[in-house]
């Protein structure tokens, strides 16, 4: 009786066969070349109905469909080879640990290439894989060659003794599912096949470099002078010697730009500096050596100097049978004093989190795409990757390396799913990180704690450091994702401090950093994480390990709020050294979605449920600082202005400057007074030094005075702006002149002047027809209703959206109960007052409301009072305030307030008062359409309308929001596209409004943003030109 899943896909003691050591990667043009491109390609149901790789020929194979190389199978045109999966924490295939399903999806590529007899005379060949999703047979000229698992690990196979002269065959055998899916479970979407680069690698057959360690030490407590390590693995003995060059650095503020950039990571590395030192070694001595290297420039993520390298290898004429080019950089990282130091010094991470991800291709990311990632990151203030939750293709740390960030690499490590049925049995709830205690220690038998994992789990550690050991950026190792605690990760903690004891081990899951040398919380609270700061504080204010937030500030949709509280807190107490935002951005895949508003096909953004999945986790996936086409959102641009690296605060007829780099000091900026254009005079201030200059100015910004990396002279880094009185602009209130017409009839009252002309329907306590100066504008302004609604954000769902829904207040309506008129007094004409109530339906709490329209010649004072009255009362509201639509002959809007971007209460520190126009500020649509486009402390907001005049609205501080859809056309809407559009404007006009939070995975919304449950008060005029 045979099995019907094979061995190898169920053997987690079995990782890899024939697989070569893993070793650190370089490029060498002359050593690679690229297999990518078009393959052929069939799917098959199961390894058992796909064809024996041994008996294909290419004449069977070529006959196929062709697939390109890399990309995911299930992204091919028409979903022909099957569809996305998306999950955060499930697994979408039953649990059967540790097998895999029978019907197992299973991928067979095929092409051939070409060798001649002269380069089958010289060079060893290798195939190298750096991506292959889930586990692969490798087969070449119908011989199996090996087997891999670890999906985002790269692998080399020998394949000497396989290949000839003439078209050799490789045929690739990629199953979807085996038993490492089961610690391969991150929050992504389940793609499968070659997704990253595949390359014929050719080394001299004489003798090559196998390996390279390159280690630097400061040797002197004040980190001046360093020893640099070098480590050599040459295999074939016909060589002479090694030389090894190292040259003068380029400078941090080198400047790049996107070209110059991959034309490098392609191979094209060209030395524009002199030698600094040259060094030479026989092959009968030691491979390893030692320089000392007096005063190097050193390495931070600030100024990321680096120093080129060249090794060659000699042969015995003298010729250089092989040469690497490759850089170094002088840091060294240290728990010193409890805090993570680099060169001796602390070090805060602004951070993010960053998965591979493109809208159309998926994991399979070209380096143009990572480069434009990086590159925005530097332009907003972001100075740290989490690479989360597996190593990135190596030349992405080039990357790194290159613009300057601290990297915390991370293991291909996760088990989430293995909680879930725990969860949803015990439907347990708790405080974090008491909650994910308990699910680690009741799940973690499953995977971390069983011995049968125990080699996956190193082999995933050894590849993580020993391919990337020698980049500068990298800090800190990570030994996975939510994979509970067992172990197997204390025997990867001993196994990577055994390879690498320069770096520091993180590990989440490992709350009581047992096999971690830093505490690390995801999404806490600001008094969990006081709690545990006093709980490992002693009274002198001393601790061992620091904190930081690995992932937090989920940025699902509006959101998040509260990243000023957050950085408030990272400064305030050295216990604490930042953290990584979750995520970078939503991981959509581009597909056309048939619009619920018009029955059109558009371009949308998938997620969960879109591809009609079994089990999916929805929406989830969309929680990024950017768009599916990693575009900035709101929530970017606040982190920007949170953690820009020099504060300038205004006050007092002074401007107030603080350093806070950690290395670097302000030197390489440039001060400007915007109120008058002028350059204000600085001094160079060190990390955390201060000037205070006497200064009239409202408005400063800092922007670099020369380009540096991939940022140009003027770029800014941050601002300042002086807090600023009301702003009203001149407009003088006419009185009447002529007898006014007041009538009080029986559904309507109206006031009538020379100048303005005003109804109200009684029965529903709205405005019914408005005109000013003869020009009828009631179809340009229709209604006034109160309302207390507005569409749930992503943040809002977990909690306050059913709460909202709960008590019903999207179902509030007013009952008016009496409507008077009398004549006005000192200039007024009259004064109209509507007594109501508003309140849902089913409960007895509501408003009695008191709304006073005050009527001038050329203005209507609202004067609106609201008082809470009944029972069973909900705890907050979304918002208060009125709401308008506005007709077609709307033409534009200007606003003095905070802008150009949207901003509420607990997320505008991004956002300049000032004075903007509707013709060059776009509204920001979300992937997943929600609340958006609010505006606070508003100042006063004009409307002009064709043929009508303008409308200006003085609102004293308060929040307004303008867009072309109500709240009920976005709650019903799934995708950008289903927004229902109705050819006319809607605005409202609010007295507050609650904030956003990042409730969809982390604390809500604090108190102080919170619309409680309350009285409210409150007036605006709408003045009439």
């Amino acid at each position: 009786m045979s099995c019907l899943i094979p061995e190898n896909l169920r053997n987690p003691k079995k990782v890899h066969e024939n697989r070569l050591p893993t070793r650190a990667y370089y490029y060498d043009q002359d050593i690679f070349e690229s297999l990518n491109g078009p393959w052929a390609f069939a799917l098959f149901d199961a390894p058992l109905d796909a064809p024996d790789a041994k008996n294909l020929d290419w004449e069977t194979a070529k006959k196929w469909s062709t697939i390109s190389v890399p990309s995911h199978w299930e992204l091919q045109e028409d979903w022909k080879y099957g569809k996305p999966i998306y999950t955060n924490v499930q697994y979408p295939i039953p649990i059967d640990i540790p097998n895999p399903p029978t019907v197992n999806p299973t991928g067979v590529y095929a092409r051939t290439f070409e060798l001649d007899s002269k380069s089958i005379e010289s060079f060893e060949h290798r195939l190298r894989f750096e991506g292959v999703d889930n586990c692969y047979e490798l087969y070449v000229n119908g011989q199996y060659v090996g087997f891999n698992k670890g999906s985002r690990n790269g692998a080399e196979f020998d394949i000497q003794k396989y290949v000839s002269e003439g078209e050799n065959l490789v045929v690739v055998k990629v199953f979807k599912w085996s038993d490492s899916t089961y610690i391969e479970d991150q929050d992504q979407w389940w793609l499968s096949g070659i997704y990253r680069d595949v390359s014929l690698l050719k080394l001299p057959k004489k003798a090559h470099i196998e390996d390279v360690r390159v280690t630097t030490t400061f040797v002197d407590s004040q980190y001046q002078d360093a020893e640099l390590s070098v480590k050599v693995d040459v295999q074939g003995s016909s060589y002479d010697h090694i030389n090894f060059t190292l040259y003068e650095p380029e400078d941090g503020s080198k400047v790049y730009d996107a070209s110059s950039l991959l034309n490098e990571e392609n191979g094209n590395t060209t030395f524009s500096t002199k030698e600094f030192i040259s060094f030479s070694t026989k092959k009968d001595e030691e491979t390893a050596f030692k320089i000392n290297v007096k005063a190097p420039e050193h390495w931070t993520a600030e100024n990321p100097t680096l120093y080129k390298y060249q090794l060659d290898l000699i042969g015995s004429d003298g010729s250089v049978i092989q040469s690497i080019k490759h850089h170094v950089g002088f840091r060294q990282v240290e728990l010193k004093d409890g805090n993570i130091t680099v060169n001796g010094k602390d070090i805060l991470f602004r951070g993010v989190n960053r998965h591979d991800h493109h809208p159309r291709f998926g994991r399979a990311v070209p380096l143009d795409f990572v480069v434009r990632d990086l590159i925005l990151m530097k332009k907003f203030n972001i100075n740290a990757v989490r690479n989360s939750h597996y190593p990135n293709h190596p030349k992405v740390y080039d990357l790194f390396d290159k613009l300057g960030f601290w990297v915390i690499d991370e293991a291909d490590l996760e088990t989430h799913g293995v909680q879930e049925p725990f969860n949803r049995h015990t439907n347990l709830e708790a405080e974090y990180p008491d909650t994910k205690n308990k699910l680690y220690d009741v799940n973690a038998h499953y995977l971390s704690d069983n011995p049968e994992y125990e080699v996956a789990y190193l082999d995933r550690a050894s590849q993580l450091v020993l391919r990337d050991v020698n980049h500068p950026s990298i800090i800190i190792w990570s030994l996975g994702n939510e994979a509970c605690y067992g172990r197997n990760h204390k025997a990867m903690y001993k196994l990577i401090k055994q390879l690498d004891p320069t770096r520091l081990v993180h590990y989440e899951g490992d709350l009581n950093a047992l096999s971690a040398d830093i505490f690390s919380f995801m999404y806490p609270t600001f008094e969990i994480m006081e709690r545990w700061r006093k709980n490992h504080t002693d009274e002198n204010g001393k601790f061992e390990k620091p904190l930081i937030l690995c992932e937090y500030g989920h940025a699902m949709g509006n959101g998040p709020g509260s990243l000023k509280e957050y950085q408030e807190l990272f400064y305030k107490e050295k216990f604490y050294q930042g953290g990584f935002i979750w995520e970078w951005a939503n991981h959509g895949i581009e597909f056309e979605d048939v619009s619920t508003a018009d029955g059109k096909l558009h371009k949308a953004y998938a997620y969960g449920g879109d591809f009609k999945e079994e089990v999916h986790d929805g929406v989830f996936i969309m929680d990024g600082l950017c768009n599916s086409e990693h575009n900035p959102t709101p929530g970017l641009v606040e982190y920007k202005k949170v953690i820009e690296p020099v504060h300038i605060k205004i006050a007092h007829g002074s401007v107030t400057i603080t350093n806070k780099h950690d290395f670097i000091t302000t030197d390489h900026l440039l001060f400007i007074d915007k109120d008058t254009g002028k350059t204000i005079d600085v001094p160079a201030l060190k990390p955390e030094e201060s000037v205070t200059i006497p200064s009239d100015t409202t408005y400063v910004v800092a922007v670099l005075k020369d380009d540096a990396g991939v940022l140009k002279a003027g770029h800014e880094i941050a601002w300042g702006q002086a807090e600023l009185p009301l702003k009203v602009p001149d407009f003088v209130t006419e009185t009447a002149e002529k007898p006014t017409k007041i009538n009080d009839g029986k559904r309507y009252v109206s006031v009538e002047s020379s100048g303005l002309q005003f109804v109200l329907d009684k029965l529903l306590g709205k405005i019914e027809s408005l005109k000013v100066k003869g020009k009828e504008i009631s179809s340009k302004f229709e209604g006034s209703s109160i309302t207390f609604w507005r569409p749930p954000t992503n943040n809002d769902e977990p909690r306050d959206f059913k709460n909202w829904k709960k008590y019903n207040i999207d179902l509030m309506k007013q009952n008016v109960h009496e409507v008077s008129v009398e004549k006005g007094s000192n200039g007024s004409l009259a004064v109209v007052t509507v007594n109501s109530r508003i309140s849902p339906v089913v409960f007895y709490y509501g408003f009695e409301t008191v709304q006073k329209y005050t009527i001038f010649a050329n203005k209507i004072n609202l004067n609106t009072s609201m008082k809470l009255t009944g029972e069973y009362q909900p705890p907050d509201f979304p918002r208060v305030g009125y709401e308008f639509w506005l007709g077609d002959s709307y033409e534009s809007f200007e606003w003095f307030g905070r802008g150009p971007g949207e901003s509420y209460p607990d997320k505008k520190e991004s956002q300049r008062f000032g004075l903007y126009d509707s013709k060059k500020v776009e509204e920001f649509v979300y992937d997943y359409p929600q609340e958006n486009g609010n505006h606070t402390d508003t100042h006063f907001l004009n409307i002009k309308f064709e043929g009508a005049g303008k409308l200006s609205i003085f609102q004293k501080e308060k929040p307004f929001n303008f867009k072309i859809s109500d709240e009920y056309g976005v709650d019903e809407a799934a995708h950008a596209c289903d927004v229902k559009r109705y050819g006319r404007h809607y605005l409202r006009l609010d007295h507050a409004i609650h904030g956003v939070g990042s409730e969809a995975c982390g604390p809500g919304v604090l108190d102080q943003y919170r619309l409680k449950a309350q009285d409210f008060n409150f007036e605006f005029d709408l003045a009439f030109e």
